[in-house]
């Protein structure tokens, strides 16, 4: 299976820099903008499926990305991580390092749990190879999503910190599983 996945286009709290979590929020003018530019690059991909989050930001940016030419899979498992009392407010960077160690695993402020976190991811893909073997698949969903395939997919680091690699709006990454 080849799944290319992206990140929703920007929001207003990823511009005032707020942890937005599985609290919805509306695409900015920019990232529905950037979203059609993207358009013909995800045409030219030839995409069998696309599974979106069911938070508005995702499935916006799904619609928008396609062009309204793909019939869009929602699955509840691709709604961001649940931030618990840090959302709405601003990214702490103390407590993201805690948040993302695989090794620590904390709830500190009622956040759900990395390693929960990577079991759902987890079973999504299995889930996704087991339909689609022999597609293309497009996820739309968010960053901790996003973080969260890519270790699935590769193996967590020896120290657990899953803060590793970027995850920017709107970048199409490409895995073959």
């Amino acid at each position: 299976m080849k799944l290319y996945v992206v990140r929703h286009g920007q929001t207003d709290q990823n511009v005032l820099g707020l942890v937005q979590g599985d609290t919805e929020s509306d695409l900015t003018e920019k990232g529905r903008e950037e979203a059609k530019a993207l358009q013909e690059l995800v045409e030219s991909l030839n995409i069998d499926v696309v599974v979106s989050s069911p938070l508005r930001r995702a499935l916006d940016t799904a619609k928008l990305i396609t062009n309204n030419k793909k019939e869009i899979i929602i699955d509840e498992r691709l709604i961001e991580r649940d931030f618990g009392l840090s959302e709405g407010k601003p990214v702490d960077e103390e407590l993201t390092v805690k948040y993302w160690d695989f090794s620590l695993n904390t709830d500190i402020n009622q956040v759900e749990k990395v390693q929960d976190l990577m079991f759902r991811i987890t079973e999504f893909i299995e889930d996704m190879r087991n339909k689609y073997d022999d597609k293309k698949v497009l996820v739309v969903a968010h960053s901790a999503i996003l973080r969260a395939i890519h270790y699935a997919i590769n193996g967590i680091p020896e120290d657990g910190d899953l803060l590793k690699i970027e995850i920017p709006n709107l970048r199409i990454i490409e895995y073959e599983i």
